[in-house]
């Protein structure tokens, strides 16, 4: 019975080193603020996950994929961040789910200096139960 407990602590306390918090999640958040991206701005996700563009305290942004306020094609971004752009107005928050692997170059067409980095991995195959 101790031998059980121990490696079920054990298993437990591996499982729990293997999450870095961010590729396991479910959804992530990136802020905007007036002028900038506030907080964290390269974010590692897996696929299926939605991340949330949080607009509460800034202003107008367009969102594309690219550089430096230039939109630019990524293969596999989600569509919302087309040539077009993902639009905001103070107080938006807007979600996105990112379904392809890649890294992905977020940038505002309104502030060219706002960049942000989406790394999509593919989702791990966790669980399975066989003990």
């Amino acid at each position: 019975m101790r031998r059980f407990a121990a490696f079920a602590v054990l298993t437990v306390m591996l499982a729990l080193a293997a999450c870095d918090g961010s590729s396991s999640a479910t959804s992530s958040t990136i802020t905007l603020g007036q002028g900038q991206f506030t907080g964290t701005t390269a974010i590692s996700v897996q696929t299926g996950t939605t991340v949330t563009f949080d607009d509460s305290a800034g202003g107008p942004h367009n969102l594309v994929t690219g550089t430096h306020g230039a939109f630019a094609a990524e293969t596999g971004a989600p569509s919302e961040f087309g040539s077009s752009g993902l639009a905001f107005n103070g107080g938006d928050t807007k979600t996105v789910t990112f379904a392809t692997v890649g890294v992905y170059h977020i940038t505002c067409t309104l502030h060219p200096s706002m960049q942000a980095t989406i790394t999509v991995t593919a989702a791990s195959a966790q669980g399975g139960g066989g003990y």
